[in-house]
């Protein structure tokens, strides 16, 4: 639903339902976040550079320490760090959504209504039962010639790196810390708090505008292979109709914590169980 701008008789379209976050942006906000496109390479990039970073500092400080001997493992250290690495990009995006003008509806999650948890457990078992074998199949398929995906491919039984850092000795606590808790925040705050209103307010349609964050944020996972990509472009899709619904980030953030809680301590051990 388009309204019409308040401010000095402007006549632009403004393609927010009245209960969304983005609706009463003033006409100066809304501009900003028109032409924030360069953004959709930069930030997903920045998150990618820090993540890296944050691994990199997590290593030499490991190896300067000599902590090999100590009580921590380096799994919980690198967790830690790339917690740390998220959370820092929050904050660079808060200052810079915030000196735009629109960085409240950017980062609104409240007010949490009763129906954001059933809403998002049902958008995260459309993803599974739906994009789980649609994963499956897009993996099976470019495994007919694996040349052509970005490392040969991927285990069709890895669903999730949990097992790498787990096998590098990191505690549970800081698995969730940074998995279920910190990238769950920020990639909403990104993907579906920003990229997505932002391509919607330059005039895209909106199924497009979801589908377009999803590929999005299904790239950034592209490291973790074919069938994790695929599959989290699929989980995009069904967050980015959560984000619309909702008119903000409650339930998106909600579903996302939801699916990697069951990727960190449900499926790996249902596959364990079956097989």
């Amino acid at each position: 639903m388009s309204v019409q701008s308040g401010n000095e008789g402007s006549a632009a379209r403004w393609p927010f339902r009245i209960d969304d976050a983005f609706h009463g942006l003033d006409v100066r906000a809304r501009e900003a976040l028109i032409h924030s496109l360069p953004g959709v390479v930069f930030w997903p990039l920045l998150l990618w550079l820090l993540a890296f970073a944050g691994a990199f500092i997590a290593t030499v400080i490991w190896t300067l320490s000599g902590a090999e001997a100590g009580p921590i493992a380096f799994g919980t250290v690198l967790m830690v760090f790339i917690a740390l690495a998220y959370a820092l990009l929050m904050s660079l995006f808060y200052i810079w959504t915030g000196s735009r003008g629109y960085g409240a509806a950017v980062f609104r999650l409240w007010p949490v209504r009763w129906s954001d948890p059933g809403l998002a457990l049902l958008a995260l078992l459309i993803a599974i039962l739906v994009g789980g074998p649609l994963s499956v199949l897009i993996h099976d398929l470019a495994m007919l010639d694996p040349t052509l995906t970005v490392s040969g491919g991927a285990d069709p039984n890895e669903i999730s790196n949990v097992e790498t850092y787990l096998q590098a000795g990191a505690s549970a606590w800081a698995l969730a810390l940074a998995t279920v808790i910190a990238a769950p925040l920020a990639e909403e705050i990104l993907f579906r708090g920003w990229m997505q209103p932002m391509i919607i307010a330059r005039g895209v349609p909106t199924v497009l505008a979801i589908l377009i964050s999803a590929l999005f944020f299904g790239l950034v996972h592209m490291f973790d292979g074919l069938q994790v990509m695929a599959y989290t472009f699929f989980l995009g899709i069904a967050l980015g109709v959560l984000r619309q619904w909702t008119g903000r980030l409650a339930a998106p953030v909600i579903a996302h914590m939801l699916n990697n809680a069951w990727a960190l301590f449900g499926a790996p051990f249902v596959l364990q169980w079956l097989g």
